[in-house]
């Protein structure tokens, strides 16, 4: 045998081999790499603020400026903002509420990105002074008629029922979901404690709808949810993995 057909023969053996090997190998995961591929959206809550602090006077109605971080709440910014700069943001909405923008800034500021305001992610409103002396009663009475009784119509005076937060909240973050549907990367909306609470676990598949009730987010706490098969899935909550569900 010329030493040709040796080496042909070798080729074919040698490619033999490797295709006989291939038969037992596992098929290639691409988990991560989709992983990487699919957009992502993050929750979070805004630092502590004037109005989280019952010693601290609330006089005026909870809009627009009134109720900036406190030092702490600063603080705490400053501090989401340094644990994401190395994270893929690529675009930040934040509720028009002071706290929330401010809380948005600081990790705008270390992407160089801007903020994109969102009146559909303000604070829940309750329709009662904030220094009402059963202001706390009152809400987790109203939460329980919520998320409990089932009845979404429930409202206190003037204020906000949780049928009225579903139209103006859910919309707008299906809205985001199908505008960034095909980008990568991480969409981060700063809003507030219960309207984050009460409202994403109505579009996380993966997320009783009375999590909150066990599960408060703290401030510049984290939801971290991934968009799959055009549903949010909830993978983090407040720095916790998400396990209930499916």
């Amino acid at each position: 045998m010329s030493d040709s057909c040796r080496s042909l023969l070798r080729r074919r053996q040698f490619v033999a081999a490797v295709l006989s090997l291939a038969v037992w190998l596992p098929a290639p995961s691409f988990a991560a790499e989709t992983a990487e591929r699919s957009i992502q959206f993050w929750f979070i809550r805004h630092g502590e603020s004037e109005i989280n602090v019952d010693s601290i006077p609330h006089p005026a109605p909870d809009d627009g400026v009134s109720y900036p971080l406190t030092r702490q709440g600063v603080q705490q910014a400053l501090a989401l903002g340094e644990s994401l700069a190395t994270v893929p943001i690529t675009t930040i909405y934040a509720s028009t509420r002071l706290r929330a923008i401010q809380t948005a800034d600081a990790v705008a500021f270390r992407h160089g990105l801007s903020i994109a305001l969102a009146p559909a992610a303000v604070e829940i409103d309750l329709g009662m002074p904030l220094d009402a002396p059963d202001s706390g009663r009152a809400y987790r009475e109203l939460v329980r008629k919520w998320l409990v009784d089932k009845d979404t119509s429930a409202r206190i005076g003037e204020g906000e029922s949780l049928l009225d937060a579903q139209r103006r909240f859910l919309p707008f973050v299906r809205e985001l979901m199908n505008r960034h549907a095909n980008d990568t990367g991480i969409v981060v909306i700063v809003s507030h404690s219960a309207t984050l609470g009460l409202l994403v676990p109505m579009l996380a598949s993966n997320v009783p709808e009375d999590y909150i009730l066990t599960h408060a987010l703290p401030n510049a706490g984290i939801i971290k949810t991934e968009l799959r098969d055009d549903r949010l899935f909830c993978t983090e909550w407040g720095g916790a993995p998400v396990t209930t569900g499916h």
